[in-house]
């Protein structure tokens, strides 16, 4: 279900709330820096370590989610590629394929706690409670919001694994103020780029992601378990297909997309 509407916000609560989204309106800067202010606010309402902010191509919740033009706050340099490869998990995958149907069915942004996508407790299962524990993140509350080209804004929002869930309150606060900021949901995404992501093999994509955190080719060999060599294969194939020679002409890509097309 939707975030219940029934549950009534404290006066307190409103007034951080307008005040929040008041400031991000009035911020100097582009979509990411207004993305930026708005999740710091939004981690300190509802008592947050963590965020991410990206774009899910070509969505399909039949299928493993392309995560592409990822932004994130709170996390400490060695904790990104550990939640990447949390994320990479065929066990929540499936678990979260009811939340997925309905959201295609429904086509409006949905908010969900971690009891409400999780219903078979997978995140407690062992391998995926390993993965999450080594990352020391703890399980999201969750916002996705259908946007254009079939793609989906997807936004995490942790607390570290040691720390309880999220309770109905501040997943409501969530919900409402990841609503009212429908043009941050629509606007600064490099849609080339990412609509393109869908075409590289599966674990290209997942090297994709770990060269967009700025990871080199050792550390991505190391994080994925795979030799030096695969590693460089992959990086070949990526940039072969994005049509670029380095690492920073990759990030510039999807960060302001590419100049020289249409």
């Amino acid at each position: 279900m939707e975030v219940s509407s029934e549950l009534v916000i404290p006066e307190k609560d409103a007034r951080d709330m307008v005040r929040l989204l008041a400031e991000v309106a009035s911020a100097e800067g582009g979509h990411e820096e207004k993305k930026r202010i708005l999740m710091d606010g939004l981690c300190k309402l509802v008592s947050a370590d963590y965020w991410i902010w990206g774009l899910v191509s070509d969505y399909d919740p039949d299928k493993s989610p392309i995560h592409t033009s990822i932004i994130t706050g709170g996390f400490k340099e060695e904790q990104v590629p550990k939640l990447i490869l949390a994320l990479d998990n065929r066990e929540l995958e499936d678990a979260m394929r009811p939340l997925g149907r309905e959201l295609k069915e429904k086509g409006v942004q949905v908010t969900r706690l971690r009891e409400e996508y999780d219903s078979d407790d997978v995140f407690r299962h062992e391998r995926v409670h390993r993965l999450w524990k080594e990352a020391d993140i703890g399980a999201p509350l969750v916002c996705y919001r259908p946007v254009a080209n079939n793609c989906l804004s997807g936004i995490g929002i942790y607390r570290r694994f040691d720390r309880p869930d999220f309770s109905r309150r501040e997943a409501r606060i969530a919900h409402i103020i990841l609503t009212e900021v429908s043009w941050l949901h629509e606007q600064g995404w490099p849609w080339e780029s990412a609509l393109q992501v869908p075409q590289l093999p599966h674990r290209c994509q997942m090297a994709l992601n770990l060269l967009l955190e700025g990871l080199s080719r050792k550390q991505i060999a190391d994080q994925m378990d795979i030799s030096i060599h695969t590693a460089n294969e992959y990086v070949k194939h990526i940039y072969g297909f994005y049509e670029v020679h380095s690492h920073a002409e990759l990030l510039n890509r999807f960060r302001k997309g590419n100049s020289e097309r249409p």
